[in-house]
């Protein structure tokens, strides 16, 4: 057994891994194939991967992303001694994926970082979707923009939707460094922006959705189930399955995605670090 950073000469074999486990990995395809393996300090969804293997056989993948994620995943519990030794040293601000990944990386690590969220969430699947329109909605794309009034908003979701500290110029990169299927869509309402979503990573087989989040006065209106709706039916029109979390104590968006067909597929950990 042993653990080494991984390199392009090293794609086969990777490509390989994320097609044994490809809804768990699902972050690593998308950015893997978007911006390949060697990291590039200017690309946000660049990073350095380090791989465990037994023998000439990858066996696990662990990724430190330069917009500060770690997405790892493994499927021998042998590595996990081995990638939180390399986990204790590196500064990262959130990890996150499958709660039997996660987890027992987070025990090993969680007495070397200073802890600030931890999310327990449910990672859902559709494949039974249940349209859902709301009238005089309609849907901004918001891939390249540089409005202002758009920008301001996805910043606006960023803050106060999920808590986490940006720039202007960083939500300009975000809507701008995305896939050909990464689609970001606003709902308006009379000329109001009110809610968002997203494609955060893709796969052969699944589109995931992400950063949805409608402002606070306009919530309850069905706004958030019908901007999540439509980004399903471009999903779906691709021949691709829907799939998103959810943290389990957001109630009233476990009840919408329910509604729209979507069905626990396990347990999911998003933990944020100082």
């Amino acid at each position: 057994m042993m653990i080494r950073l991984l390199t392009q000469w090293d794609k086969e074999k990777i490509m390989n891994y994320i097609g044994r486990n490809e809804i768990e990995t699902s972050f690593l395809y998308a950015n893997i194939i978007e911006f390949g393996i060697d990291n590039n300090p200017d690309m946000r969804r660049c990073g350095d991967y380090y791989g465990f293997f037994e023998g000439e056989e990858l066996r696990g993948i662990l990724p430190f992303y330069n917009l500060g994620s770690c997405i790892p995943h493994f499927e021998r519990i042998e590595a996990v001694p081995l990638f939180a030794e390399i986990m204790r040293k590196r500064d990262f601000k959130f990890l996150l994926g499958m709660r039997k990944v996660v987890k027992p990386l987070y025990d090993e690590i969680k007495d070397y970082k200073n802890v600030l969220e931890w999310d327990e969430s449910s990672y859902f699947i559709n494949k039974n979707f249940k349209p859902f329109t709301l009238e005089g909605v309609s849907f901004i794309d918001a891939v390249g923009a540089t409005d202002d009034k758009i920008v301001d908003f996805v910043l606006e979701g960023r803050v106060k939707g999920f808590n986490q500290s940006t720039t202007r110029e960083e939500i300009i990169k975000t809507l701008s460094q995305r896939a050909k299927e990464e689609d970001f869509i606003i709902a308006e309402k009379d000329g109001k922006m009110v809610a968002q979503a997203g494609i955060h990573t893709y796969t052969p087989k699944i589109n995931q959705i992400g950063s949805v989040y409608t402002r606070s006065e306009e919530r309850g209106k069905g706004y958030a189930k019908a901007v999540v709706s439509e980004i399903c039916e471009r999903i779906i029109g691709r021949g691709k399955m829907p799939t998103l979390m959810v943290v389990k104590d957001n109630i009233p968006a476990v009840k919408a995605y329910n509604a729209l067909g979507f069905e626990h597929y396990d347990d999911y950990l998003i933990v944020r670090l100082a």
